[in-house]
């Protein structure tokens, strides 16, 4: 672990350990790109965490070329003052920061910028379906020089890193790539025309740096398109870089067309970009830094203990747990708390026009209004139900100093997390549950195992607190024939609960969707009933794709604006056909458990309701209704 914690040098700067905050979007700074007191406290908060560089997200170096509105900016001189407010602060803190600059090219869209998106070519982004227009000549002459003063501005803001952006299919990836650059004048065809617009970009850029900064770049190293930058490719980029004077090469992969290579969900492997950083650090004689689901501390350790790469870089893990840098290095891996790669809270979040937020970590992008502070007077709380909200609920209220007692009727906690983690590829959030467990037995909560039927089974706890955490129940669906032995609910057949070959499931949201997976895995034959005009309503950008293909691959059928007459033994009766099964599945939705809450109130005086108790919805919001409860009692 030496290694890890040892300095490094890029350029003219010494980075005091192994550890880069990778370049994220975060959605924190105001709209228009102006930093204010909320993205200066999420990165401090890194900062003064032992982070030896934090690299912002892409900073938009042209009006036309941002790609969100609460995305920092650097066109202007003016925002030189906030980003040196940034910079300083962020130093004070004990870290360094470098400026991520990007132009995001046919990866803009006219809705954020008012302005028709340009790119190498007229051809539109997959995910965005907007309608960008070829650059000409001087507009690519224009768009360097933008590129050059804002790397000027970035010094003068006092950055100590300018990482320019070759990579997720913005604008000089675009140019690089043969996926969106279809031009045959010298900018298009060959790799060395392709190149020449980002090299000459970024010879400028090192030029006017004039080695008072480390200049960087980060790259798709595979951008997993069968037409687009290939690793041997991309190799050629990083040896032209580095002769251009790039002092470090970052290494990424995808484009927002493969987009799930880009933020990887959890069916992506840990570090699955390792074995290209390795290759990689064969062919340049530059530090070669790695980034990708490297939410593993031994896996981190064993990255720069091994030399498959210089740096990790690190994004999702610190939104999770912003001392998860302290924790390696003081060996208590067990109170890391894991990102699981959900991409709920961060990337979901910030593509819905908010700031950054967490499903393990309710503090995140709320670092300033959310702390945890001891209490003025120590309490008696009961949390009663041991899912994540009821966990999280008593892990924050044990550290403020309250005693704390957990009551779970089934004989261990864990909620709904098991079922959550039943279908293929869930099993990440398991991290979650295994942390939250670790830290309430760690904390000394007590732990009771016993079914809460009134507020009388209450009074020999001579409690002064009561936080209701009792989750939800599947609903049922108004069918006749809705209550045949051969109907069960999803969350049953997650359970393990057998079901015959031929399975139809009722609902086609997030929790039908999985429940189809998990079947469909098992060889069973499945088909999906919607009463929608689509399927897959909940189910998060970066794992659409994935889940379609899934279900595709596994032969799903999907019927859409269905009309369910009726159940019967072995059918399901539609209006237009009828379905042969052996078993029915309900996935039609939840509703709170909280047959007791109105006895506990009238008994009790400070009684909060959080997570599904209070509405069904996600642990993410049981993850932030439990913080914010917890935290002020």
């Amino acid at each position: 672990m030496e290694k890890l914690f040892s300095p490094i040098k890029i350029g003219p700067v010494t980075i005091k350990n192994r550890f880069m905050m990778a370049p994220m979007e975060n959605g924190l700074a105001d709209i228009g790109g102006e930093v204010n007191d909320r993205i200066i406290r999420f990165f401090e908060e890194r900062a003064k965490n032992e982070t030896g560089i934090i690299i912002t997200g892409s900073i938009g170096i042209s009006p036309e070329g941002r790609g969100l509105p609460t995305q920092l900016s650097l066109y202007d001189d003016r925002f030189i003052p906030g980003l040196k407010k940034l910079t300083d602060a962020v130093h004070k803190a004990g870290s360094l920061i470098g400026a991520q600059i990007y132009h995001a090219g046919r990866q803009a869209t006219e809705a954020v910028t008012g302005i028709q998106p340009i790119a190498p070519s007229a051809v539109p982004c997959g995910i965005l379906q907007n309608d960008p227009r070829e650059m000409t000549k001087e507009e690519i002459a224009e768009v360097k020089d933008k590129f050059v003063q804002a790397a000027r501005r970035s010094v003068e803001a006092g950055f100590d890193m300018v990482e320019v952006h070759f990579a997720h299919g913005y604008l000089l990836h675009s140019f690089l790539s043969p996926h969106s650059n279809k031009r045959t004048d010298e900018y298009g065809g060959s790799l060395e025309n392709r190149m020449r617009f980002p090299i000459e970009t970024l010879k400028e850029i090192v030029k006017v740096c004039e080695n008072k900064v480390a200049v960087t770049i980060r790259i798709s190293i595979e951008e997993f398109l069968d037409d687009g930058l290939k690793f041997d490719e991309a190799i050629t980029v990083c040896r032209e870089a580095v002769k251009a004077g790039a002092q470090a090469i970052s290494v990424s992969a995808g484009s927002y067309d493969s987009v799930e290579y880009t933020i990887q969900p959890m069916f992506i492997k840990q570090g699955f970009l390792v074995p290209f950083s390795k290759k990689l650090k064969e062919s340049v004689d530059v530090p070669v830094i790695v980034a990708a689901r490297l939410n593993n501390a031994e896996l981190i350790k064993s990255i720069i203990e091994n030399g498959d790469a210089d740096m990790v870089a690190i994004g999702r893990g610190l939104i999770a747990d912003e001392e998860l840098i302290v924790k390696i290095k003081e060996n208590r891996l067990d109170d890391i708390r894991y990102c699981v790669a959900c991409n709920q809270g961060c990337i979901d979040n910030v593509l819905q026009g908010k700031g950054t937020g967490c499903l393990v970590n309710a503090r995140a992008g709320k670092e300033e209004e959310r702390k945890i502070e001891k209490a003025g007077t120590v309490k008696n709380v009961v949390v009663i139900g041991g899912g994540p909200a009821g966990m999280e609920a008593a892990r924050v209220a044990r550290l403020r100093g309250h005693d704390v007692t957990l009551i779970e009727k089934e004989d261990n906690t864990g909620g709904k997390f098991g079922v959550l983690a039943a279908p293929p590829e869930k099993d990440s959030f398991l991290l979650y549950k295994n942390y939250l467990e670790g830290q309430i037995n760690k904390l000394g909560v007590k732990v009771v195992t016993e079914t809460i039927e009134s507020a009388a089974d209450l009074e020999k706890y001579h409690l002064d607190t009561v936080i209701v955490a009792t989750g939800s129940n599947q609903t049922s669906i108004s069918v006749e024939g809705a209550q045949l032995p051969h109907v069960i609910f999803a969350e049953d057949v997650l359970k393990g609960e057998h079901v015959g070959e031929k399975t139809a499931i009722i609902g086609g949201g997030l929790v039908g969707t999985e429940t189809a997976k998990y079947l469909a895995a098992k060889g069973k034959k499945v088909t999906i009933i919607e009463m929608l005009d689509t399927i897959g309503h909940g189910v998060g950008p970066t794992f659409a794709g994935h889940t379609f293909k899934f279900l595709e691959e596994h032969h799903v059928e999907q019927i859409t604006n269905a009309k369910i007459q009726e159940i019967q033994e072995g059918k399901v009766i539609l209006e237009d056909r009828t379905i042969e099964v052996d078993n029915v599945v309900i996935a039609a939705g939840y509703a709170p458990n909280n047959i007791i809450l109105e006895d506990i109130k009238k008994a009790y005086r400070e009684v909060y309701v959080i997570g599904d108790a209070k509405q069904p919805r996600r642990i993410i919001d049981a993850t932030e209704e439990a913080f914010v409860a917890a935290a002020s009692i």
